[in-house]
């Protein structure tokens, strides 16, 4: 039953709906309250006739759908400057907001409330309508602030910058809360290994599916790698295909001897045929490649909004840090049993920043801002996310030689490559780099 209803609520026509259903209810209810209040000191006080009432929700009704006809006029025309200027991708997030939904709902449920009340009280030519006609010029004058409201709504949306913001702050915010998800369980424990010596594993388990590897369950797994004393390194991250006889991950036992449960492996390590949903923070992630990209077409050539979301991907990839690359769980004697990287580092890299890179190589000021936001992201990484941050970075860079370039263009690019060598522990890469004919 929930489930039915969560989707009917997110629906559009729900709170359509849901205005329809209100002011239908307010038509009534004060029509029956104005019948039976005939006559008292309030009813002669507020004494609007039937006359009245039907000439101004008349006059109402063609107010109000004049100004649902410029609402629907200037929606299509910020739907417009979205697939224009933003993305086409970005339209849905217009549709989906709240302020638009409720100020049409909100004007469909006037409409409605007047057309009820021209029916019901047509009968009716000698009552005082007080409640009704009062509640009608109340709901007028909310309508008349609410289309002024709209309008500079409308005109903060359509700001890239605005956006923009908006963007960055539903991804961190869905990255927060992953990450709370991840303190609050007692089994993960989230290690800075930057620098340290790496446990070696000396055996390997080759996977016997083909698929698309998604899930653990590790509720499953980790009693039965506690039970047979083992623990393993899943080195296929999610969403990632695999093939038969694949290596799926690496695993230390004592028992020599020991091989796994076909059968429990099969039921803790989900393959599927199709891929798994991508995070939240991926969906925002991409509108601001695609935001770049068409900031950098010849048509718009806007270069500032690209370097800002090349700035605000950074900013976003920094904050994923060791959390989302690489989780480590524990069984309850403290001891390690399961380590799952979670994210390909290199993919996420190259998916986000390669087309910004195919349309803004010619431009040094996009390529300083892409080593600059790998140096941002490097700020809390672990040691196989600053390998995967440097060779993006030489990859940025394979088409330029250094050496070659103008004082000021060396400048421009030498400051940020050597604070990302610095911060990545690949300063004698980067002296290397700089020989480089």
């Amino acid at each position: 039953m929930k489930k039915i209803f969560n989707f009917i609520k997110n629906k559009y026509y729900f709170k359509f709906l849901l205005y329809i259903i209100i002011f239908t209810v307010f038509a009534i209810g004060f029509f029956y309250l104005d019948k039976n209040i005939q006559g008292t000191n309030y009813n002669l006080t507020l004494a609007f006739k039937q006359a009245f009432l039907n000439s101004f929700l008349i006059m109402m009704i063609a107010a109000i759908i004049t100004i649902v006809t410029i609402t629907f006029s200037i929606i299509m025309v910020v739907l417009t400057l979205y697939s224009g200027q933003f993305s086409p991708r970005t339209l849905n997030d217009f549709l989906q907001r709240k302020v638009p939904l409720h100020i049409l709902g909100y004007y469909i449920g006037v409409i409605i409330y007047t057309l009820i009340s021209l029916i019901i009280t047509e009968n009716y030519p000698s009552l005082f309508f007080s409640n009704l006609t009062l509640f009608a010029l109340i709901i007028f004058v909310i309508g008349i602030v609410l289309f002024a409201y709209f309008i500079h709504y409308i005109s903060k949306s359509v700001q890239v910058n605005i956006y923009i913001d908006k963007l960055v702050k539903e991804a961190v915010n869905d990255i927060e809360k992953y990450q709370e998800t991840i303190k609050e369980n007692p089994s993960i424990h989230l290690k800075q290994d930057s620098d340290k010596i790496k446990t070696e594993f000396n055996n390997e388990f080759k996977i016997e599916k083909t698929g698309y590897f998604i899930d653990i369950n590790t509720k499953k797994l980790i009693p039965y790698l506690k039970k047979n004393d083992i623990n393993i390194t899943v080195i296929k991250p999610y969403n990632e295909h695999v093939f038969e006889d694949d290596v799926l991950f690496k695993y230390n036992t004592k028992n020599k001897s020991f091989s796994f449960d076909e059968e429990i492996i099969n039921d803790c390590f989900i393959i599927s045929s199709e891929i798994g949903n991508y995070s939240e923070y991926r969906n925002r992630t991409m509108k601001l490649v695609e935001i770049a990209i068409r900031a950098l077409s010849p048509g718009v050539n806007d270069p500032s909004t690209a370097k800002s979301c090349i700035d605000q991907l950074g900013y976003i990839f920094m904050k994923l840090s060791d959390a989302h690359y690489s989780l480590h769980y524990y069984d309850e004697e403290n001891n390690e049993r399961l380590t799952i990287k979670a994210l390909n580092y290199d993919l996420l890299l190259y998916d986000h920043f390669y087309q910004i890179l195919l349309y803004g190589k010619n431009d040094l000021m996009i390529i300083s801002a892409l080593i600059k936001a790998l140096t941002r992201i490097s700020k809390d990484s672990n040691y196989d996310m600053k390998n995967s941050l440097w060779k993006f970075a030489k990859y940025i860079l394979k088409d330029f030689k250094l050496k070659e370039l103008h004082e000021f263009d060396f400048r421009e690019i030498n400051y940020e490559l050597k604070e990302l060598a610095i911060k990545t522990n690949k300063y004698s890469e980067y002296s290397d780099l700089l020989e480089q004919e």
